[in-house]
């Protein structure tokens, strides 16, 4: 089968090498100079929120070594290293501009370094990413009076602008706080300004890394999630649930203490300060894709009063800054807005087929993660963003190739819209807002997994011995071979999905 992938990013990497191992040709179109996805647009000196051994391929381990946390180089470095490992052809500078559905296949429109040209193909694969498109702006009153310069946060190139001026940054995500601690570490005065405080994960809790809490299951199975594969898990969120608030009140707590956000400060200031950074939700509601890693200097920074806090709404500018709802006017001299993108657009694909994925402010909710019942012979891969993000694509993907196979028997549509239907209610009424929720399994990327594998006939728990299953924290390397064992399950006949929603 001829399939095309729209995207060059991590997600249309993962996705294309697994649809590879099924014996597809397989293209990726990247419309940018190089592949690389957000972090080929990112601004200087970001980091990955997560570990290196987290976010790689399954069985292409990192070529080189990189930090913890790599950089962004070193993740666009990997990625073109994964290209060339597999062969994979990626044609950048090559935009979707629009395509047709044409009977049993695609026909995309494509602008090309040597002009346009239209090219068919027998499967879409979607892999445009969940924070590449639009960004929110900000249309507040006045700007014509304030002389100062807005920028938003994915418009900075170099760092300088950043340094010794008085700077307003709004929202409260990961590029926000990162924003904020980068123009206090360059001298400037920080006017931070937010609607309401969120949940900062420090990288160390307790003198604990955070990867060796999150990603170990004993923790995972404590999220409230949509669907709880195991017996196990479902006991502990029907039977047991003031042992799971009990939980999360703890960790929220040791959170709060370790970073100061208490109101036992001696200076008034700092009190006052730290106080407005506390969350008003419980941590689970938050535990989203924009939950972002407390920068290492954030909260040291608003102790010592570099940056200063404020909860309140933006309204309008004035000839010295901002001013707020509650009439409060903030002096500045650089503005960085940063509050986020819009929800996932589709803006190659027929009307119809967007009025069916972009209707919605929290994105389009998948069967699976992966497809929409009323759009052919496509799917869509890094719609299951999550905090094991590149394994999440290469399960999907699998599970992908193995319907194409046919080892997959579907539900009928209305069963798949129950389940479509059920999972989106879930989350709209236990997981913040925001405009990728649809799109993303978060932390509940073990149950997101299970069930997929599941799927399959593949066992989902990767580690040796119970004791190891629970508190060995999960890396992208417990997924490799995963494709060899589907292979060795593969029965005379199709599966059914297991009659679970996800």
């Amino acid at each position: 089968m001829k399939i095309a992938i729209i995207g060059g990013g991590i997600s249309g990497i993962a996705a294309a090498r697994m649809l590879q191992r099924f014996g597809h040709e397989v293209v990726i179109f990247e419309r940018g100079p190089r592949p690389g996805g957000v972090w080929a647009v990112a601004y200087p000196e970001v980091r990955l929120q997560n570990v290196a051994e987290h976010y790689r391929l399954a069985e292409f381990p990192w070529p080189f070594a990189p930090d913890l946390h790599p950089t962004r180089e070193q993740l666009m470095r990997y990625m073109e290293a994964a290209i060339a490992r597999f062969g994979i052809d990626v044609r950048t500078e090559h935009e979707v501009l629009a395509s047709e559905f044409v009977g049993d296949g695609w026909a995309l429109e494509l602008q090309a370094p040597a002009g346009p040209r239209r090219e068919r193909f027998d499967f879409v694969v979607v892999a445009n990413g969940q924070y590449t498109g639009a960004q929110h702006g900000l249309r507040l009153a006045d700007r014509a009076c304030f002389p100062g310069q807005v920028i938003l946060a994915r418009e900075v190139r170099d760092l300088g602008v950043l340094a010794n001026k008085k700077v307003a940054v709004i929202g409260f995500g990961k590029s926000a706080v990162d924003m904020a601690s980068f123009a206090a570490a360059r001298g400037s005065q920080v006017e931070h300004v937010f609607r309401e405080p969120r949940w900062l994960i420090p990288r160390h809790i307790l003198g604990v890394h955070g990867s060796k809490i999150l990603f170990m299951r004993a923790s995972t199975a404590m999220i409230p999630a949509w669907v709880h594969p195991s017996r196990a898990e479902r006991l502990l969120h029907t039977h047991l649930q003031p042992l799971v608030r009990g939980f999360w009140a703890m960790v929220g707590g040791l959170i709060r203490a370790q970073v100061g956000l208490h109101g036992l400060w001696r200076d008034p200031a700092v009190r006052r300060r730290m106080t407005t950074l506390i969350p008003t939700t419980p941590v689970p509601f938050e535990m989203r894709s924009a939950v972002a890693m407390a920068p290492d200097e954030y909260f040291a920074q608003v102790i010592r009063g570099q940056i200063e806090p404020h909860r309140g709404e933006p309204v309008g500018f004035t000839p010295r800054g901002l001013r707020l709802a509650d009439g409060r006017e903030l002096t500045c001299d650089l503005v960085v807005v940063s509050t986020g993108s819009l929800a996932p657009q589709f803006p190659f694909l027929p009307r119809k087929y967007r009025d069916l994925l972009e209707r919605e402010r929290d994105g389009a909710q998948l069967y699976r993660h992966v497809i929409h019942p009323k759009v052919p012979r496509m799917a869509f891969a890094g719609h299951n963003h999550g905090f094991l993000h590149v394994p999440g694509v290469e399960v999907a993907m699998l599970w992908l190739g193995a319907h194409l196979r046919g080892d997959l028997e579907l539900p009928p549509e209305p069963e798949i819209e129950r389940q479509i239907a059920a999972v989106q209610r879930w989350k709209r009424a236990n997981i913040l807002f925001e405009p990728s929720r649809a799109g993303a399994v978060n932390t509940r990327f073990h149950q997101y997994l299970d069930v997929m594998l599941g799927d399959l006939g593949v066992s989902p728990y990767r580690k040796r011995g119970v004791l190891a299953e629970l508190t060995a924290p999960y890396t992208a390397a417990d997924y490799a071979g995963i494709f060899d064992e589907y292979e060795r399950s593969r029965g005379a006949g199709p599966r059914r999905p297991l009659p679970l929603p996800t």
